[in-house]
């Protein structure tokens, strides 16, 4: 075998993960053994393991070693969703992006979603009739987005929409704190469920439309505020002034990337 260097062991590593010689889930030869096979030392090894664990190729876990970790929508959105709030993206700029974006996602969701995302998009919209808790019924108001999105089947706009979901969640904590626009635009959901239950394209590209036009209709002068300054100002209303939107948007992440991964369960 040819030396190697450690920039040549870990471009080696990426190209078998990204053609997919080394499946999602496979474990990695220990360090001691790649060690040994690309002539190099364990800690360059275990430097070139940490580097593709921080671009999100692997995962290392404790005591059980390092496994090639599948990749996810949510891959390179952070990055993305640090540049919005950086920039002071406002709600009528993420209005116009969720528009062009939701609506498309809404007519492919018709054509391409299978029976158990739309029965998951309908627990969903039952759960969302008996919450009357707002930071539940934002949760459950993203997971049905979310999954029509997922329905759509096209990878490139679930992680176009997997960067802007926690702005997208800190807008629905808006709307439905606000008693004209959750009267105006919750009720739009079961349009959207239902022809994307029926196939019909159109309707679904139609009724998602409709839906999130309401925010322009009945947003105020909001819609030229930032996202992050309109969702502080009514998450310090719901819990008063140290509430901390930080945290509850890490448990958000946390549950809806869950709640993706299988469809089937409860959100």
């Amino acid at each position: 075998m040819s030396p190697h260097t450690r920039d040549s062991l870990s471009t080696h590593l990426l190209d078998e993960i990204l053609a997919g010689r080394i499946a999602s889930g496979t474990k990695l030869p220990p360090e001691r053994e790649l060690a040994r096979r690309f002539g190099l030392s364990r800690p360059i090894v275990r430097e070139v393991l940490r580097g593709l664990a921080e671009r999100g190729f692997v995962e290392i876990l404790p005591s059980r070693g390092t496994y090639v970790r599948e990749a996810q929508a949510s891959d390179g959105a952070r990055s993305l969703d640090t540049s919005y709030r950086r920039r002071n993206t406002t709600v009528r700029e993420l209005t116009e992006a969720r528009s062009m974006l939701e609506t498309r996602a809404a007519g492919l969701a018709a054509t391409n979603a299978t029976g158990v995302e739309v029965a998951a998009m309908r627990r969903c919209l039952d759960d969302l009739k008996i919450t009357t808790y707002v930071l539940e019924q934002a949760r459950l108001d993203l997971a049905f987005h979310a999954l029509v999105i997922h329905a759509s089947h096209n990878t490139v706009l679930e992680s176009m929409y997997a960067s802007i979901t926690t702005l997208t969640f800190e807008l629905m904590l808006r709307s439905l704190s606000d008693r004209q626009v959750r009267q105006a635009g919750t009720p739009l959901h079961e349009p959207i469920w239902e022809a994307i239950r029926d196939h019909d394209a159109a309707a679904a590209t139609e009724a998602m439309r409709m839906h999130l036009e309401v925010a322009k209709e009945l947003y105020g002068t909001d819609l030229d505020r930032g996202v992050d300054q309109v969702a502080q100002r009514e998450l310090q209303r719901m819990l008063g002034p140290a509430a901390s939107l930080e945290g509850l948007l890490e448990e958000v992440a946390r549950r809806q990337a869950a709640f993706i991964r299988a469809p089937s369960a409860r959100p």
